[in-house]
């Protein structure tokens, strides 16, 4: 066949597609401002198991010498048609049709204007008259770098730990990242596979970097009715040049993330939550005096978290809440305040009734339990079952009655965030999966179903899979696909001599380097005593999340707490502070801010040392005191400040 080219660009990068004989492969990866090719040399696009023959984008044409015997080589794949496709007008997608035995498949490459990147996906249909069993799925192959290999380090995770020369990350990661420092270019290559289906294989001298999915620990596996479209998760790959360790590097991979996350229906604001200190000693009186205070302080959310219901049928706790739900709801909004529920959908918490039918089972056919110790640990639920639709039921009812505008759903059911959960589920009469390996994507599509048919009644929810429901340890892209906002730990620093807020802190700036800040709930900070304003601005490094007993602060605390909030408040409502930034940290001094990409935002400092801290710095010209209204960028001895910056630098 005639060979073709396809393009796919925007003003700043730009993807070159070669179909021929052989196959589809991508010839170029470029960026047009600095004009750097990054493509060392072409590679397949794709490469997957369908009922155990091995497909892939591209082969070369010839013929082979293999164990002294000569082999012809073929292609797999042959290219039907390429069509622009447009979802909106910043918005483009290239979709090249592919056919193989009894499959159609189409290749997906997207960019927006504005981001220096590409977001990639497939599909995959079968056409055939029987069964076809998807396994190895790898969704993207490139063999990019800025420069030469040998001038590169190599990264992953939010953190940008150090790696390798070739690793693999199976399950545990879903960032790579690639830096030339003599160029000081590179990329951050990312994947929204959920959890432990995660994997990468980055192995230079194969040319191989490999996204797609877990083929070990947590195999992958999908069975396609006839007919039957399976559409794969989405590989992200954001190009850059600036320094190392500058905003610059991130910003084009955060926006890029960024495009595809729910919609968020109103602007930040200020949760609270009942867990710290309270745990499950909550009742109608607790509710009213927190509702009140935090109120009183500005605050948009009250989360009643566990210890509200009681068994058989996850019933309210008459004994503790008379008056019911109803009147919760109407404490909670009468205080000016959001109602959220805290709800268990992993296990059978709760819930007596249910008993084994739609339990998760491991490899000896024993029900899965949560928990060290099995015998009184609950039995963990599979969403690969018709559970899903009784989670969504359940939760559709409390959100109808109750007007709940956001969900923390809790416990673990596919991997657990401890380590203390078997993988899957090795049942072989699921409605939803054959095995143990079809039963991840099963599970995650559950939860991804409860989601969407709750969006579908209630468009302004906010869903919140939390880390423990999600079964991961530290923010993650698919965890913020799956979530208006994910709470990522229950981080509290409610004890000092355990965890102190100021490292506290510190870890949350490790999160927040790469990942969009106003999606995630980094902790469920207490604050408490006379740090309790330092407890509220940390924060503020993400979307707001505290807990404690506000019964306890004293005056000047409280009036400290309501002037930070407005001015939170304030700042948030002139638009999304898309953008976090560590201006300082040192171990006496550091401190962060949050902007908007029009400058404007907060910028919270910390000064643990004995003397008054000033801050000289160009980043931070135009910011005014929150509570003094000084505009002297300065912070007293052994204290924190808030400052705000209306808009006017575009960043």
């Amino acid at each position: 066949m005639k060979t073709q080219v396809f393009r796919i660009e925007n003003g700043i990068v730009a993807r070159e597609l070669e179909a021929g004989h052989g196959g589809i492969r991508t010839i170029s990866v470029r960026n047009r401002v600095t004009g750097t090719e990054y493509l060392r040399e072409p590679v397949n696009e794709f490469m997957f198991s369908a009922n155990h023959r091995h497909l892939q984008s591209f082969r070369e044409g010839g013929v082979r010498v293999v164990d002294g015997n000569r082999e012809e080589t073929g292609r797999d794949v042959g290219f039907r048609s390429a069509n622009l496709l447009s979802a909106g007008p910043d918005e483009k997608t290239l979709d090249l049709a592919l056919e193989a035995e009894n499959l159609e498949i189409h290749l997906l490459y997207t960019v927006y204007d504005g981001i220096a990147g590409f977001r990639k996906k497939m599909t995959i249909r079968n056409v055939g008259g029987q069964e076809i069993r998807l396994e190895s799925l790898i969704f993207d192959d490139t063999s990019i770098c800025p420069g030469e290999w040998c001038d590169c380090d190599f990264y992953r995770g939010q953190e940008s730990l150090p790696q390798p020369l070739c690793f693999t990350c199976e399950g545990n990661e879903d960032i790579l990242r690639c830096h030339n420092p003599k160029l000081n270019e590179g990329w951050f290559l990312g994947t929204t596979v959920p959890g432990v289906l995660r994997f990468f294989l980055f192995y230079p001298h194969w040319r191989n970097c490999c996204v797609g999915y877990n083929q070990s620990s947590a195999p992958f596996a999908r069975v396609l009715a006839p007919g039957e479209l399976f559409e794969t998760h989405s590989s992200l790959l954001a190009l850059y040049r600036a320094e190392f360790g500058s905003p610059e590097a991130q910003r084009p991979f955060r926006d890029l993330i960024r495009r595809q996350l729910p919609r968020l229906p109103d602007s930040e604001g200020i949760m609270y939550c009942t867990w710290i200190p309270f745990l499950k000693d909550i009742h109608t009186e607790r509710v009213r005096r927190m509702a009140g205070k935090a109120g009183s302080f500005g605050f948009q959310y009250f989360v009643l978290d566990d210890g509200w219901f009681v068994p058989p049928e996850k019933d309210v706790d008459r004994k503790k809440f008379p008056g019911g739900l109803e009147e919760v709801r109407d404490i909670v909004e009468g205080a000016g305040l959001k109602l959220g529920l805290w709800m268990s959908i992993g296990t059978d918490y709760g819930l007596n009734h249910i008993g084994d039918k739609y339990a998760a089972r491991q490899a000896d056919g024993c029900v899965k339990r949560l928990g060290f110790d099995y015998e009184h640990s609950g039995t963990v639920q599979c969403f690969g079952t018709e559970y899903r639709d009784e989670v969504f039921q359940s939760l559709n009812r409390l959100a109808e009655e109750y007007h709940v505008a956001y969900f923390k759903l809790d416990f673990s059911s596919i991997q657990s965030p401890y380590g203390i959960l078997p993988f899957g589920c090795h049942a072989r009469n699921h409605r939803y999966h054959r095995d143990f390996n079809d039963s991840f994507l099963a599970m995650y599509e559950g939860l991804m179903h409860v989601r969407t048919e709750l969006k579908k009644r209630h468009p302004d929810l906010l869903v919140d899979f939390s880390f423990e429901a999600f079964g991961t340890e530290a923010p993650n892209i698919a965890a913020l696909e799956y979530s208006e906002l994910h709470h990522v730990s229950n981080t509290s620093a409610a004890n000092p001599s355990i965890q102190s807020i100021d490292r506290v802190r510190k870890n949350f700036y490790c999160w927040l380097r790469i990942l969009p800040p106003e999606r995630i709930l980094n902790g469920l900070l207490a604050i408490q005593g006379d740090r309790a304003v330092e407890y509220l601005l940390t924060s503020f490094a993400g979307a707001p999340l505290v807990a404690g007993d506000l019964d306890k602060l004293d005056p000047a605390a409280e009036e400290r707490i309501r002037l930070c909030a407005a001015a939170f408040n304030r700042a948030a409502g002139e638009g999304a502070m898309t953008e976090f930034e560590v201006v300082i940290n040192e171990p006496d001094i550091d401190g962060f801010r949050r902007s908007g990409k029009d400058g404007h935002g907060i910028l919270c400092l910390f000064n643990r040392s004995g003397r008054e801290f000033v801050l000289e710095d160009s980043r931070c010209a135009g910011y005014v005191n929150a509570e003094t209204g000084d505009r002297r960028v300065t912070v007293p001895p052994d204290s924190c400040a808030l400052f705000i910056r209306k808009g006017k630098t575009v960043l």
